[in-house]
């Protein structure tokens, strides 16, 4: 009969906008959770039933179903905070987190309440882990797979691999001439002696000297002090106006081979003697006569010759080792010395590469570099040493290396980068934040505490860095708030309402309809 039809209408509009209620009450409790997705549910009529009528066949309503129930994705607003391990994601894409107690128990979330538990892994609020990849420090790039980011409370030693000094040299110094140039008569290198104890060399001898600490490969800091005097040499049948330096170390932390065994005494601290040759203005042209010492036998290496050219043949006075012997210049083309403050025993045999990794080869640079051994023009940093008519003075020294540090806070950049900040004044990037998105993300399965699992509808997940293959960015020291419109939601509330009071009056009317029915038979 078509009033009990009624009754069974009403109750399915009751029904359905009974479960928009509890949408609409689900969005406004959330209103204040960290990345929150909204819910939108649309209704759909029931199957019609089809009926006899005067003009023909038709089609008579049987209610409403509810036809689809899928959260909304779309961004929410920021909240800035102060906590470095809050994240954000400006854009597509969801965090993965990994249940370390379960097997294949991988969480996807917007929400970015991350802290450093105390094993040192980046967890959410639930202790689930953080998913990401590890930097190569060296490259700078991802290297390996997905797995839980855990946080190094301390960062290792590294050893010094380059030093940068730049000075001004006064050109206003009184120039010594020493003559025809000859490394063993009236240089620095000659006037070093290691054997005078506290003062290898005399403060008369030297016009400036400035001094810089570097670090070996177990982090012990180890002074180098460059010692500096104008001359006047004759190279060949040219006098030329040069700054002499000399390169040095602690002639007692001086632990090359033949320094240990007295092979070439009174030169235990030397790591590189050379010139300094300058134009009209001021500036640095190219080093003349650079020399560094083989650390077996303490012999001179030459690195530089008296034109200004690299020497690429130092094989036959250099270290030999089983594929080659170290070169003029090192990687960035800056001249090469070798230093040891260890003690260590190489075997010539070899490869250049192993015996690379345990001695201690450092580059000098003083503002300008060789592009390759047969270049012999220099090529200008922008900061370069000078001899300008002032005082001399270092304007800038710096050196690659670091001594042991200990955590001290943790930084993220827009890419995702993850950095540790070290009390060495290490900054380290070490991991690189995983983001993974859905093609159809509104399929996913909510499980509770901001978490969604992935399902069949929803597809697998798409992995990558943030800010690639259309993933968003990550903003830091940041949280993404609900994105709730709480105006919209009023506004659907009151619509659902009087809905449902009018779908309740189609079974009041219909109850009346049916009693009036009854009473007919009375």
């Amino acid at each position: 009969m078509g009033l009990t039809d009624a009754l069974y209408t009403g109750t399915s509009g009751l029904r359905a906008l009974g479960h928009g209620m509890s949408v609409i009450g689900d969005n406004v409790s959330n209103l204040n959770t960290t990345g929150f997705k909204g819910a939108r549910i649309t209704f759909s009529d029931v199957m019609a039933q089809s009926i006899n009528t005067a003009a023909g066949s038709g089609q008579l309503g049987r209610g409403a179903n509810i036809q689809a129930l899928y959260a909304q994705f779309t961004q929410g607003a920021f909240e800035t905070t102060a906590n470095p391990t809050d994240m954000a994601i400006a854009g597509a894409g969801f965090f993965i987190l990994r249940n370390p107690q379960a097997v294949g128990g991988v969480f996807y979330s917007r929400d970015g309440q991350f802290i450093v538990d105390k094993e040192g892994f980046l967890v959410n609020p639930q202790g689930l882990r953080v998913q990401g990849w590890r930097i190569d420090e060296v490259t700078n790039d991802i290297v390996g797979t997905l797995t839980d980011i855990r946080i190094d409370r301390t960062s290792p030693p590294v050893k010094s691999t380059k030093i940068d000094v730049i000075t001004n040299l006064d050109a206003r110094e009184e120039r010594i001439d020493i003559g025809a140039f000859d490394i063993n008569n009236n240089t620095l290198y000659a006037l070093w002696d290691a054997t005078q104890g506290d003062e290898p060399i005399s403060s008369t001898v030297y016009t400036y000297r400035t001094s810089l600490l570097i670090y070996d490969s177990l982090g012990t800091p180890h002074e180098i002090t460059i010692y500096y005097r104008p001359v006047k040499v004759t190279i060949g049948n040219e006098t030329k106006s040069v700054y002499e330096f000399l390169v040095t170390c602690n002639p007692n932390e001086d632990m090359r081979q033949f320094a240990r065994e007295d092979l070439n005494q009174g030169k235990e601290g030397v790591l590189m003697y050379g010139m300094l040759e300058f134009d009209t203005q001021g500036n640095v042209i190219r080093f003349l006569n650079t020399y560094r010492l083989n650390p077996e036998t303490g012999d001179l290496v030459r690195l530089v010759d008296e034109t200004g050219l690299p020497d690429d043949d130092t094989s036959d006075e250099d270290v030999e080792f089983s594929d080659g012997s170290f070169g003029a210049l090192g990687p960035t083309g800056y001249p090469l010395m070798i230093a040891d403050f260890l003690g260590i025993n190489i075997d010539t045999n070899i490869p250049k590469s192993q015996a690379r990794e345990q001695l201690q080869l450092i580059e000098l640079n003083f503002g300008y570099y060789y592009k390759t051994l047969t270049d012999n023009q220099v090529r200008q940093e922008a900061i370069r040493t000078t001899q300008y008519a002032a005082p001399s003075a270092t304007i800038f020294y710096d050196q690659n290396g670091f001594g042991p540090g200990a955590l001290e806070n943790i930084a993220v950049d827009n890419e995702g980068r993850i950095s540790g900040v070290y009390s060495n004044g290490r900054i380290v990037p070490l991991w690189m934040v995983g983001l993974a998105n859905f093609n159809a993300p509104e399929r996913l399965q909510k499980v509770g505490s901001n978490l969604f699992r992935e399902t069949t509808h929803s597809g697998p997940p798409l992995t990558g860095k943030p800010g690639t293959t259309g993933l968003g960015t990550i903003a830091p020291n940041s949280l993404e708030q609900s994105n709730v419109d709480l105006g919209e939601q009023f506004v659907k509330m009151i619509i659902f309402q009087r809905g449902f009071q009018a779908d309740a009056r189609i079974i009041t009317v219909s109850d009346s309809m049916l009693e009036e029915l009854i009473n007919l038979k009375r």
